[in-house]
């Protein structure tokens, strides 16, 4: 019996992604024709642009079950919190994120300008991700609190936005030159959240 329509729609979308991710991967975003994915993946240019309205949108896809993996580790190891240091856990869990935008600095910058996103599923894929980091660093924020490694005088909401800020501010450093890779976005992070957290 042939698999049904839904399915086999799902396994060519799949299978787009993984051919993309290893064309991006090995050749790099902007090397990358969106007729080269169709024909790697054994497909109509057409039958790509029927899951994905564009490239930028692909890339999306492709970047985001990453994210979406990473997420789910984060939200693992903040269930698993232990110590009173606030900038080493707080730059532990941000770690892998800019360790992933420094990997992968063509999808950094759609991240950062997702007007090329157009809407559309990966752009709420995408603020899902971001909506579920926020949640992780108020959990975080709270279980610093609970133990003292952070004042009671600042919200909880205020410390997460301030956290927030800063690791957007150190990943708009990657993509503008400010920083050059994940060592330095490390330091640059792990220097904000000690003069903000430790004064």
């Amino acid at each position: 019996m042939a698999a049904r329509p839904q399915k086999r729609s799902r396994i060519t979308q799949e299978k787009i992604m993984a051919v993309a991710r290893t064309l991006f991967d090995a050749d790099g975003y902007e090397n990358v024709s969106v007729d080269e994915i169709a024909r790697s993946a054994g497909v109509a240019k057409g039958t790509v642009f029927v899951h994905f309205p564009d490239k930028a949108n692909l890339l999306t896809a492709v970047r985001i079950s990453e994210l979406e993996e990473l997420l789910h580790q984060t939200k693992a190891r903040v269930r698993q919190l232990e110590g009173t240091d606030a900038v080493d856990i707080i730059a532990d869990l941000l770690t892998p994120w800019l360790a992933l935008f420094a990997t992968h600095r063509d999808f950094t910058r759609i991240f950062l300008n997702q007007s090329e996103l157009r809407g559309g599923s990966s752009a709420l894929r995408l603020y899902e991700v971001c909506l579920g980091l926020d949640t992780a660093l108020q959990d975080t924020v709270s279980y610093l609190i609970s133990v003292r490694a952070l004042t009671r005088s600042v919200s909880v909401n205020v410390y997460t936005q301030g956290i927030l800020a800063f690791f957007y501010h150190v990943v708009t450093g990657l993509y503008s030159g400010a920083t050059r890779n994940s060592d330095d976005q490390q330091w640059l992070l792990r220097a904000l959240l000690t003069r903000w957290l430790k004064k």
